[in-house]
């Protein structure tokens, strides 16, 4: 795009919002500077201007109402997008978001004040220390006043602005400050040093706006063109098949081809690309492409219509805007009457008090004279009246002026709801029925600013997608965060091998397929929390003493937050986990269960001292047994020997006996022979 058809874009938004433009801005100041400085409060005749703000309470309340019930933002696969992926998204959208609490709140309060508000996404680099880590990150920025510098196109019909072509954003920089700028953006500074501004923001007539010379005025211009690429499928080595776009590897296709890639087709895609440009009043200094589909500026409107073909949006202070303004006038106006102060005050002849006038002149705490001194005649002689000659009667405050007040009250809360005092609902001044159609009429006013803001969630969660897709195209680790607020990681775009399919699959791939957004409003976390603490603590009045009520009172620790309660908070849940009541979740836990687990397989205490028992009984017994074999043994064995005894004893009788035998057979035969020697003759006993 050139230059003048950048110019007469953004002059055409102009033109056709301008109006709504000015209103919207004159109740920013309104709300948040003073309700004063305009055409109505100059026709004030009064010297004491006050500010009642019965505005403010209800704003405030609107505002807490968004932050106790936030948007939570849910991914939903589509076109064969991954379910894991999905989640995975989801985690990311919800940890960036909550890490973006300045750009939600700065949008948050201008959709409520003036009803148009506004945010965008930004990239940063993960790392600003590692050199070597290139990996880019989603941001978000604030846009304060969207109203006064955020333009979208003029022929988007959908308040989220998901169907504009193109979207600026004016601002304003010091002279410092755009030097600054252009270091940072890779503008040459001597050759733009002044430039000439590409148009005045939108702001008020109030006093205290007074423009600067050395201000500068940029427009960042986003700028949506369809385009008509060409898609060249692959066939990588592994045998996957790789779409990728022909302008973005037309420069490697050589060495895609060598390293194994098979082109195996090809096929023409449309596809939406967004462009930003940093233009001047008299040049476009520099132009970028940004990532993802979709214009990454969020609108976020309050009460938004059209009519007649223009846009309208408006605030809370719109239509309340007149009956604050006769508050202010009436109360001042009673304020102003009382600081003049009740008294009468005297009419006199100068005469009178000629001479004396210090003494009537005084008022306030100022009149403490104990009397006050009159001239009795003038200077002709003739006598003066010994008294005023009349007296001067205080203003008085009409009734009408009073009635007007409360009317007024009660014009501010029918328009932005009702109100009731805390103190009148504890007394029961006031009916049940009362008090839930004043609760009703609260939620009433803040549902329209909630719901505004639920469809600018979802088309911020189809932004960040779209971007995500480009950024997130490699392996890498990411920080996820569930709904309780408690952070995690979880790898994107990990290639695994599947043993089942014999091919490479890529887990978590945030770039496949697309993603449906829902949109879901509820307490936050913490509101949630805080009221079951309370209904615990009554469950714990009704059940305590009980196992029951150690269960209750153990989760209610476990929600406990606050400085050292962490000890509590790990026992509680601890127990709660062993006794089956939590799941656990972290691998320690899952450790301590399985060790639980473990131990009671094996029996306690008790159980071993009586098993002990049970073992010494037996051992007792057989010991018994043992020395009862001993014994039998050992009678045996004596037995044995006694046997062995009496065998050797009765065989060393035998052998006594058989050598007796043997020794009388010996003297016997001795005897024998001798007899017979003795017989013989002597001739043949000498032979």
């Amino acid at each position: 795009m050139d230059l003048e058809e950048i110019k007469e874009l953004v002059d055409d938004a102009e033109v056709s919002t301008s109006v709504t433009r000015e209103e919207a801005g004159d109740m920013l100041v309104f709300g948040r500077i003073s309700q004063w400085d305009d055409d109505v409060g100059a026709d004030f005749m009064g010297e004491y201007r006050g500010t009642f703000d019965y505005i403010k309470p209800k704003r405030n309340r609107i505002l807490k109402d968004l932050w106790s019930n936030p948007v939570d933002i849910t991914f939903k696969p589509k076109d064969g997008a991954d379910p894991e992926a999905a989640e995975t998204l989801t985690g990311m959208f919800r940890g960036d978001m909550q890490r973006a609490e300045e750009a939600r709140e700065t949008a948050i309060q201008d959709q409520v004040d003036c009803g148009f508000g506004a945010f965008r996404f930004a990239t940063e680099y993960e790392s600003k220390f590692d050199d070597l880590n290139n990996y880019q990150r989603i941001t978000m920025e604030p846009i304060s006043e969207a109203n006064n510098v955020v333009y979208f196109d003029s022929n988007a019909k959908k308040k989220d602005k998901s169907d504009a072509r193109w979207c600026a954003i004016i601002t304003t920089y010091t002279a410092k400050g755009w030097e600054r700028f252009c270091e940072e953006n890779g503008i040459d500074y001597e050759d733009n040093k002044k430039p000439s501004p590409f148009m005045e923001p939108e702001r008020s007539d109030s006093y205290f706006w007074r423009a600067k010379s050395d201000e500068i005025k940029v427009a960042e211009f986003y700028h949506k063109s369809q385009k008509r690429e060409r898609v060249l499928m692959y066939e990588d080595p592994l045998g996957q098949v790789k779409a990728v776009y022909q302008k973005e590897v037309k420069d490697v296709i050589d060495e895609m081809e060598a390293a194994g890639f098979v082109k195996i087709g090809e096929k023409m895609k449309e596809r939406w690309v967004v462009t930003k440009y940093i233009v001047t009043g008299e040049d476009i200094l520099k132009e970028q492409k940004v990532p993802g589909e979709h214009i990454p500026v969020i609108p976020v409107y309050g009460d938004w219509s059209r009519v007649e073909g223009r846009e309208i949006w408006r605030g809370i202070y719109h239509d309340a805007q007149d009956a604050q303004r006769l508050t202010n006038f009436g109360l001042s106006y009673f304020a102003d009457t009382v600081s003049q102060g009740a008294r009468e005050k005297p009419i006199l002849y100068p005469g009178q008090v000629q001479g004396y006038e210090f003494m009537w002149t005084q008022s306030g705490a100022d009149d403490n004279y104990p009397y006050r001194l009159l001239n009795e005649k003038s200077p002709d002689g003739e006598p003066y009246p010994n008294q005023p000659i009349s007296y001067l009667k205080p203003p008085e405050v009409p009734q009408n002026v009073i009635g007007l007040i409360q009317s007024m009250r009660q014009s501010i809360d029918d328009v932005t709801g009702g109100q009731m005092d805390s103190q009148q609902m504890m007394s029961g001044a006031v009916t049940e029925g009362q008090i839930r159609q004043t609760m009703k009429g609260l939620e009433d006013e803040a549902f329209l600013y909630q719901n505004s803001f639920a469809l600018a969630m979802k088309q911020a969660g189809r932004v960040y997608a779209s971007m995500a897709a480009e950024l997130y195209d490699v392996p890498r680790e990411v920080t996820v965060q569930a709904p309780d607020g408690s952070e995690s990681t979880a790898m994107i775009m990990e290639a695994v091998f599947d043993e089942e399919s014999g091919e490479e699959v890529v887990l978590n791939d945030i770039t496949t397929g697309t993603f449906e957004v829902y949109a879901d409003i509820g307490p936050s976390f913490q509101s949630q929390r805080e009221e079951a603490k309370a209904k615990l603590e009554e469950l714990y009045k009704a059940m305590a003493g009980t196992p029951m009520g150690e269960i209750v009172l153990m989760t209610y620790f476990t929600m406990m937050e606050g400085p050292h309660l962490d000890h509590l908070k790990d026992h509680a849940r601890k127990q709660l986990i062993l006794q089956g009541i939590m799941e656990p979740e972290t691998d320690e836990e899952k450790q301590a269960v399985q060790a639980a687990q473990q131990q009671q397989q094996q029996p306690d205490a008790n159980m071993l001292l009586a098993m002990a028992e049970m073992e010494k009984a037996k051992a007792d017994q057989m010991s018994a047994q043992y020395d009862a074999q001993n014994e039998q043994a050992e009678r045996q064995v004596d037995a044995y020997k006694a046997e062995t005894a009496r065998a050797e004893a009765l065989a060393k009788i035998n052998k006594m006996q058989a050598e007796t035998l043997k020794t009388g057979y010996e003297i016997r035969g001795t005897e024998l022979d001798n007899l017979q020697k003795a017989l013989m003759p002597r001739g043949m006993r000498e032979s």
